[in-house]
């Protein structure tokens, strides 16, 4: 049983053995409640052999007595040794599981997350996870040990009636026929629920994250009646997935029941018939009495694993996609080498046959007009994508070879977009250098011009910046991305519009404490700003994802191309 548990669910050996113990106990549980009624009948039969035969009695009140908490005892030691296997050992593997499939998403490409939003990716962490954890819990072990009860107490009827069996049991195959004739309907219904309700999720995230637009054009009475609309359709396809459910299960339990009287019926036209006695009989109906509950909860397990196909089948997708692989080599060159590098999105092609060389000790510019690829071109860098044709080497390795962790240990990046925690100041810049001390933080924000700002803040390096440093003005944000790269000193520089938000004097400041940094290193510049590029030691120009030009500002100055129509535009 530990091995088809351990394929079947997806479980650890460890796990997968106390999910068999559970099962085990879940099944011992379901038949510790037949003790009751077994001390009923022991009453009873003693009763009727007595009032019949005028016996004498067997067991004395104080045999009862005992039996009564004995039976308790039982039960309730069934029950916790079923939770303490069951439960304990479902919310380690869910653990285990959210852990491993970050872990899967870590290393994913960033291909991957473009197609999918960012709340149906925690929507398959947290609540698809939730649905499994309580199949696991509440419908695995239970399930088995019911199925195991179902066979044993079936078996002991057959062996003493098997009319009272077959009466008993019809039911059961013609209620598994009925589910299996429902069930794609049942789960289509549920997966529009499912996709309504991501919507939903979806449409809640982009109002918070565009609230002050909003509110600026006065939008708020608009967006809020668009967003009532789709909470009713949300509502009405959540009622439509629901209610298929005991539409369904009524109908078979009623059936079960049907069985129950059959079983009923039968034993009493043997009890008449003299097929049967009086003790037997009694002895039979305790026994079609209590399979009744674990037979109709088997059907019902059966519909919550169908359904749970589709949670179960959303995270196996995660785990299925193919994960960008490489390994730790050692790099001694910093020289970054395009060579006919194609890229595209889908079908759209937005990187056409590039080719350059950024050599170490050398900075090189990516500039062009808006959506001309350079920030693609730089993520193709990094290998948050992996070409479609071409190779991109660092120090003579292509980077498709190379462990995504181990090729960004040398990258120190400061993007477009900050983002930042909603931590301190210094475990922000922090980022950067996880063993970085205090002094190491407080001189690469000397060197990105924050230490004066920041000082003036009542808390000064410990001053909490809100979520995504909701607190901090634009230039703040930047500087601070500019600080972990300072911190993490690493051998590569992307400086993505890195000085997109600060001020005039911010920015020669800055581009005089970079010039300290990029001593030696392989800077990657992009700027739409051409004066912040013009002391590059080569400048690549595109347009519509090719090189058009390249060279230094002075040669592309003179060359009179794109370059100088950008420059010129600028200069006006």
């Amino acid at each position: 049983m530990n091995k088809f548990l351990q394929n079947k669910y997806s479980l650890s050996p460890e796990g997968a053995k106390k999910m068999s113990k559970g099962v085990i106990y879940s099944a011992l549980l379901n038949i510790s409640f037949m003790l009751p009624m077994m001390i009923v009948f022991l009453f009873l039969d003693e009763s009727l052999n007595i009032y019949k035969f005028h016996t004498q009695a067997r067991y004395t009140p104080i045999y009862y007595i005992i039996l009564v908490p004995l039976t308790i005892v039982c039960i309730y030691l069934a029950n916790r040794l079923q939770y303490d296997s069951v439960y304990t050992t479902t919310y380690t593997e869910i653990a285990k599981k959210r852990i491993s499939l970050s872990e899967h998403m870590r290393k994913l490409p960033l291909s991957f997350f473009n197609k999918r939003d960012l709340s149906d990716l925690t929507a398959t962490i947290m609540s698809d996870m939730e649905s499994m954890e309580h199949a696991y819990s509440h419908s695995v072990p239970p399930f088995y040990g019911n199925i195991i009860s179902v066979c044993l107490i079936g078996l002991m009827i057959a062996s003493m009636n098997v009319k009272m069996a077959i009466a008993l049991m019809w039911p059961f195959p013609l209620g598994l026929a009925l589910i299996f004739a429902a069930r794609n309907k049942m789960i289509r219904l549920e997966k529009i629920h499912h996709d309504e309700k991501l919507k939903v999720s979806d449409s809640i995230q982009e109002i918070l994250e565009n609230i002050l637009p909003i509110k600026g054009y006065q939008r708020q009475e608009k967006t809020l009646d668009e967003f009532k609309i789709q909470l009713d359709e949300e509502e009405e396809k959540h009622l439509k997935a629901e209610i298929s459910i005991p539409l369904m299960l009524g109908p078979i339990s009623s059936l079960l029941r049907l069985g129950v009287l059959s079983s009923i019926l039968v034993g009493i036209g043997q009890y008449t018939s003299g097929g049967l006695s009086l003790a037997q009989y009694l002895g039979l109906l305790i026994a079609c009495l209590v399979i009744y509950s674990p037979m109709d909860a088997c059907l019902a397990f059966i519909i919550e694993f169908m359904l749970v196909q589709i949670p179960s089948e959303r995270m196996k997708e995660i785990f299925n996609t193919e994960l960008m692989t490489g390994q730790d080599v050692d790099i001694n060159n910093f020289d970054i080498e395009l060579k006919n590098v194609t890229f595209g999105y889908d079908d759209t092609m937005v990187i056409k046959d590039v080719s350059f060389l950024a050599k170490q000790g050398q900075t090189t510019a990516l500039v062009g007009p808006s959506g001309c690829g350079k920030s693609t071109l730089t993520k193709l860098m990094l290998r948050f994508w992996d070409v479609n044709s071409g190779q991109i080497k660092l120090g003579g390795v292509d980077i498709r070879d190379i462990d995504p962790e181990s090729l960004l240990k040398h990258y120190s990046i400061v993007f477009q977009d900050v983002i930042l925690f909603n931590n301190t100041i210094m475990e922000n810049i922090r980022i950067g250098k996880k063993n970085a001390t205090d002094q190491e933080v407080m001189e690469a924000a000397k060197i990105a011009q924050l230490d004066d700002f920041i000082q003036n803040l009542p808390d000064g390096y410990m001053t909490k910046i809100g979520e995504n440093g909701a607190l901090l003005s634009g230039g703040e944000r930047q500087r601070i991305s500019i600080a972990r790269a300072i911190l993490k000193d690493a051998p590569i520089i992307f400086l993505d519009e890195s000085t997109s938000s600060v001020d005039a004097d911010n920015e020669t400041k800055i581009q005089k404490a970079l010039s300290k940094l990029i001593k030696n290193k392989t800077v990657i510049i992009i700027a739409h700003r051409l004066r912040t590029v013009e002391n590059a030691d080569q400048i690549i120009v595109l347009d519509e994802g090719r090189i058009v030009e390249e060279g230094s500002s002075d040669e592309l100055i003179a060359n009179q191309g794109l370059f100088y129509k950008l420059w010129k535009n600028q200069k006006q």
